[in-house]
């Protein structure tokens, strides 16, 4: 039996990635003349129910890669999901009321586009691999 070392890797990077920065989150406010601003140094995806679920999927893929299971790909597709929808579904939210007024940025950090490329890797280390494997 073969191992395929590749989609291990991958699903190893990606399941630390869940404990690096997600997200920068900076905040500024202004009530009543007094301003505030807050920005902090980056969120860990541990942070974020989805990530835990990302780190359990990103495990079960690596052991179902070790198990050579036909299907273990779609643990990668799920996590590139995962990223994506966090990349994309955090827009900066902003209101005023009154004299008061608050605005809020969150963008991306290197912990999410590391879980996205990494889940990328492991689709393409599986796929490949089952080809390989369907050839011999």
């Amino acid at each position: 039996m073969k191992i395929n070392y590749l989609a291990i890797g991958a699903a190893v990077l990606t399941a630390i990635s869940v404990f690096m920065p997600w997200i920068g989150v900076s905040m500024s406010t202004s009530i009543g003349g007094f301003n505030s601003s807050f920005q902090s140094q980056g969120v860990a995806g541990t942070h974020f129910g989805d990530a835990i679920i990302g780190l359990l999927i990103a495990l079960g893929g690596g052991f179902m890669a070790f198990k050579n299971i036909k299907w273990s790909f779609i643990a990668g597709v799920i996590n590139f999901l995962i990223g994506i929808a966090h990349m994309f579904g955090w827009i900066g939210e902003s209101g005023g009321f009154n004299s008061a007024y608050a605005e809020a940025s969150i963008k991306p950090q290197y912990g999410l586009y590391i879980f996205v490329i990494a889940s990328v890797l492991f689709v393409i280390a599986t796929i490949k691999y089952l080809k390989i494997q369907k050839t011999e």
